[in-house]
C-alpha cells in the first residue's frame, strides 16, 4: 500500500494559480465554487507526483519532486466549453 501524499510536497496555491493565469485569490474562489478541480497520482519513472489542475478547457499537468515541478504542460481540451459540465 503506497503512503497518502504529503501536501507539503504539493505546490502552493500561489504556483497553481500562477500556471493557470489566475491570481492566488480568484485560484481559491474557484476551488472552493469547485471549478477548478486538482488530483494528484504518482509519477511513472521517478519519485514525484503528477499534479493535475483543471479550469473549464484549461488543464496544467506537472511533475513534482520533492516539492520542485520539474516538468509541466498546459494544453486546453477542445469543444470544451468553460463553465459546461460535460
Amino acid at each position: 500500500m503506497s503512503d497518502a501524499i504529503k501536501t507539503r510536497h504539493l505546490p502552493s496555491d500561489e504556483v497553481l494559480a500562477d500556471r493557470l493565469g489566475l491570481s492566488t485569490k480568484e485560484f481559491q474562489r474557484y476551488r472552493m465554487q469547485n471549478l477548478v478541480s486538482v488530483s494528484t497520482t504518482a509519477a511513472t519513472g521517478n519519485d514525484g507526483i503528477l499534479v493535475t489542475c483543471q479550469l473549464g478547457n484549461r488543464i496544467w499537468e506537472g511533475v513534482v519532486v520533492n516539492g520542485s515541478v520539474t516538468t509541466e504542460e498546459v494544453r486546453f481540451i477542445r469543444g470544451k466549453r468553460a463553465g459546461s459540465p460535460n
